[in-house]
Protein backbone atom coordinates (compact mmCIF):
# COMPACT_ATOMS: atom_id res chain seq x y z
CA UNK A 1 0.00 0.00 0.00
CA UNK A 2 1.09 3.22 -0.77
CA UNK A 3 2.33 5.56 2.38
CA UNK A 4 -0.07 8.37 1.11
CA UNK A 5 -3.43 6.54 1.17
CA UNK A 6 -5.66 6.84 4.00
CA UNK A 7 -6.44 4.45 6.15
CA UNK A 8 -10.04 2.75 5.49
CA UNK A 9 -11.25 1.56 8.82
CA UNK A 10 -11.40 3.36 12.60
CA UNK A 11 -10.60 0.75 15.25
CA UNK A 12 -11.10 0.80 19.22
CA UNK A 13 -8.58 0.19 22.21
CA UNK A 14 -9.42 -3.20 21.70
CA UNK A 15 -10.55 -5.79 18.78
CA UNK A 16 -11.26 -8.86 17.97
CA UNK A 17 -8.65 -10.20 14.89
CA UNK A 18 -8.59 -13.72 13.43
CA UNK A 19 -4.61 -15.39 12.09
CA UNK A 20 -6.08 -17.64 9.67
CA UNK A 21 -2.86 -19.39 8.47
CA UNK A 22 -2.13 -20.13 12.48
CA UNK A 23 -5.68 -21.35 12.27
CA UNK A 24 -6.71 -18.56 14.83
CA UNK A 25 -10.14 -17.48 13.97
CA UNK A 26 -10.76 -15.35 17.10
CA UNK A 27 -8.85 -13.77 19.95
CA UNK A 28 -8.71 -10.53 21.57
CA UNK A 29 -6.49 -7.61 20.70
CA UNK A 30 -4.50 -4.59 22.76
CA UNK A 31 -4.27 -2.04 20.08
CA UNK A 32 -1.38 0.04 21.57
CA UNK A 33 0.33 3.00 19.31
CA UNK A 34 3.26 3.20 22.09
CA UNK A 35 4.38 -0.16 20.84
CA UNK A 36 6.24 -0.62 17.36
CA UNK A 37 5.42 -4.34 17.08
CA UNK A 38 3.28 -6.87 17.55
CA UNK A 39 3.34 -9.19 20.02
CA UNK A 40 1.59 -12.37 20.04
CA UNK A 41 1.66 -14.55 23.58
CA UNK A 42 3.11 -18.39 23.10
CA UNK A 43 4.81 -20.92 24.69
CA UNK A 44 7.26 -23.83 24.12
CA UNK A 45 8.36 -21.83 21.18
CA UNK A 46 11.13 -23.58 19.07
CA UNK A 47 12.76 -22.37 16.27
CA UNK A 48 13.63 -25.66 13.61
CA UNK A 49 14.61 -26.07 9.84
CA UNK A 50 12.30 -28.36 7.44
CA UNK A 51 14.55 -28.61 4.10
CA UNK A 52 16.30 -25.91 4.53
CA UNK A 53 13.89 -23.53 5.57
CA UNK A 54 13.75 -21.84 8.78
CA UNK A 55 10.63 -22.35 10.67
CA UNK A 56 9.19 -22.03 14.25
CA UNK A 57 6.70 -24.23 16.27
CA UNK A 58 4.94 -22.73 19.07
CA UNK A 59 1.04 -23.02 21.51
CA UNK A 60 -0.75 -19.62 21.22
CA UNK A 61 -2.76 -19.91 24.51
CA UNK A 62 -6.27 -18.09 24.15
CA UNK A 63 -8.91 -16.93 27.03
CA UNK A 64 -7.86 -14.85 29.88
CA UNK A 65 -7.25 -15.18 32.68
CA UNK A 66 -6.87 -18.74 32.91
CA UNK A 67 -6.03 -19.88 29.38
CA UNK A 68 -9.22 -22.68 28.21
CA UNK A 69 -7.79 -23.71 24.92
CA UNK A 70 -4.55 -23.78 22.84
CA UNK A 71 -3.44 -23.74 19.08
CA UNK A 72 -0.39 -25.71 17.99
CA UNK A 73 1.34 -23.60 15.35
CA UNK A 74 4.09 -23.24 12.64
CA UNK A 75 4.83 -20.27 10.97
CA UNK A 76 8.11 -19.37 8.74
CA UNK A 77 10.53 -17.41 10.89
CA UNK A 78 11.33 -14.26 9.35
CA UNK A 79 14.22 -13.27 11.99
CA UNK A 80 15.00 -12.90 15.30
CA UNK A 81 14.10 -9.50 16.82
CA UNK A 82 15.66 -7.81 20.05
CA UNK A 83 12.64 -6.06 21.67
CA UNK A 84 12.19 -4.01 24.88
CA UNK A 85 9.60 -5.49 26.98
CA UNK A 86 6.71 -3.75 28.80
CA UNK A 87 9.41 -3.50 31.83
CA UNK A 88 11.64 -1.50 29.92
CA UNK A 89 14.49 -4.63 29.19
CA UNK A 90 15.82 -6.65 25.95
CA UNK A 91 14.71 -9.45 25.49
CA UNK A 92 15.12 -11.39 22.20
CA UNK A 93 12.10 -12.93 20.00
CA UNK A 94 11.02 -14.73 17.22
CA UNK A 95 9.46 -13.21 14.83
CA UNK A 96 6.51 -14.11 11.73
CA UNK A 97 4.55 -12.65 9.34
CA UNK A 98 1.16 -13.79 9.04
CA UNK A 99 -2.06 -12.41 7.79
CA UNK A 100 -4.19 -10.30 10.16
CA UNK A 101 -7.97 -10.18 9.98
CA UNK A 102 -9.88 -7.09 11.82
CA UNK A 103 -13.53 -7.18 10.57
CA UNK A 104 -13.91 -7.21 6.83
CA UNK A 105 -9.97 -6.32 6.28
CA UNK A 106 -7.16 -8.59 5.83
CA UNK A 107 -3.48 -7.77 5.71
CA UNK A 108 0.32 -9.13 6.37
CA UNK A 109 1.77 -7.70 9.63
CA UNK A 110 5.34 -9.34 11.58
CA UNK A 111 4.10 -10.64 15.03
CA UNK A 112 6.71 -11.65 17.77
CA UNK A 113 6.50 -14.45 19.87
CA UNK A 114 6.54 -13.77 24.08
CA UNK A 115 5.37 -15.09 27.26
CA UNK A 116 2.22 -12.53 28.11
CA UNK A 117 0.36 -14.89 30.22
CA UNK A 118 0.05 -11.95 33.10
CA UNK A 119 -1.22 -10.01 30.41
CA UNK A 120 -5.15 -9.24 29.81
CA UNK A 121 -4.90 -9.77 26.25
CA UNK A 122 -2.97 -12.56 24.70
CA UNK A 123 -2.52 -10.26 21.19
CA UNK A 124 -0.29 -6.58 21.67
CA UNK A 125 -1.57 -4.82 17.93
CA UNK A 126 1.69 -2.34 17.44
CA UNK A 127 1.45 0.90 15.84
CA UNK A 128 3.74 -0.78 12.60
CA UNK A 129 0.34 -3.40 11.76
CA UNK A 130 -2.10 -0.33 11.88
CA UNK A 131 0.37 2.00 9.65
CA UNK A 132 -1.76 2.68 6.76
CA UNK A 133 -4.67 0.22 7.51
CA UNK A 134 -6.11 1.81 11.09
CA UNK A 135 -6.94 4.86 12.47
CA UNK A 136 -7.43 4.38 16.34
CA UNK A 137 -10.44 6.02 18.38
CA UNK A 138 -9.55 4.99 21.82
CA UNK A 139 -12.25 5.50 23.77
CA UNK A 140 -14.11 2.64 22.01
CA UNK A 141 -13.64 -0.75 21.94
CA UNK A 142 -14.33 -3.38 19.60
CA UNK A 143 -15.79 -1.57 16.68
CA UNK A 144 -15.20 -4.02 14.15
CA UNK A 145 -17.14 -6.94 15.20
CA UNK A 146 -15.77 -10.25 14.95
CA UNK A 147 -13.25 -11.03 12.29
CA UNK A 148 -15.04 -12.27 9.00
CA UNK A 149 -13.36 -15.20 6.80
CA UNK A 150 -15.05 -16.04 4.17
Amino acid sequence: MSPHVAPNMIIGACEWVALPELGIRRLRARVDTGAKSCALHASDIQPIEIDGRRRVVFHVHMGHPEPNRWQRCEADLLLHRRVRNTSGEFEERCTIRTPLVIGHSRWEVDITLTNREKMRYRMLLGRRAMENHALVYPARTFLQGKPRLD
